[in-house]
């Protein structure tokens, strides 16, 4: 399987007012053996050096899924422990990424001399291959997948804390523990990951149902045969237009990842 990948962060207009930079990040990487991987971090508001933590957090986690080797997705089901000499499963894997992201985050709060909390941010995980997807995801922000029937399917939801407007942090005691784990074992055709800037627009809350209105165009305009950069500032463009900013004043990320059939070999 192929994949052509687009993202984009842009800072939210209630930064610019404050003149703050845009806290999120993104990375995404394709592997030599065609497994996609994907992240998004979105800086905590309250954190000074968040934007950096969410930089430093994508950056680790895809460097260390970048040398795994990960087992069959093929009616794997999440499990939190491994027999000793079993096969390694999903779950252990992707909450090892996310300690080593934080691990990564919380050495460089340290080098600086700063507390941890400082480089607060959200992360979230991706991983698809042609037998499905795995996601792992702390704090807001949320996937979402179409499979080759055109179905639209969250993979997972926005972590909500005790109060409104509160999420959990890569940084926060627990939060590998509390992470959500999805295990998707159906080849994605469109994938989407965001951060919480774009909630409103993308989820039907409070189910969380993905709004097809919101997906559709964007999985139609990923499967265009668009030149990269182009279609990286087109893609920016949508989020800065009035359409979205008019609704949203957080910062907002949007990585789209769309599967390609690769061509058929000369004859």
């Amino acid at each position: 399987m192929n994949w052509r990948v687009l993202g984009a962060s842009v800072c939210g207009t209630s930064h610019q007012k404050r003149s703050q930079p845009c806290q999120d990040a993104w990375a995404a990487k394709i592997r030599d053996d065609g497994l996609l991987l994907a992240a998004v971090a979105d800086g905590a508001g309250s954190a000074a050096r968040s934007r950096d933590g969410a930089t430093c957090a994508v950056e680790a986690a895809i460097a260390y899924l970048a040398n795994l080797t990960f087992p069959d997705l093929t009616n794997q089901q999440p499990c939190d422990t491994e027999e000793p000499g079993s096969e390694p499963t999903w779950e252990p894997l992707l909450r090892e990424a996310l300690k080593t992201a934080k691990t990564a985050v919380v050495e460089q709060a340290e080098a600086a001399g700063l507390p941890p909390r400082d480089y607060a941010s959200t992360l979230i995980l991706l991983v698809a291959s042609p037998a499905g997807v795995a996601v792992a995801q702390i704090g807001d922000g949320a996937a979402v997948m179409m499979d080759q029937s055109g179905t639209l399917t969250a993979l997972t939801q926005p972590q909500q804390g005790e109060y409104a407007n509160q999420t959990t942090f890569l940084t926060s005691e627990g939060a590998i523990a509390q992470a959500e784990i999805s295990l998707q074992p159906i080849p994605a055709q469109g994938i989407a990951l965001f951060s919480d800037g774009l909630q409103r627009l993308a989820l039907q809350m409070p189910e969380g149902t993905p709004h097809a209105g919101f997906f559709s165009p964007l999985f139609q305009f990923i499967n265009q045969d668009l030149e990269s950069d182009g279609a990286n500032a087109q893609l920016q463009d949508f989020l800065t237009s009035p359409r979205v900013s008019q609704r949203t004043d957080d910062d907002l990320t949007l990585v789209l990842a769309g599967a390609i059939a690769p061509s058929p070999p000369d004859p």
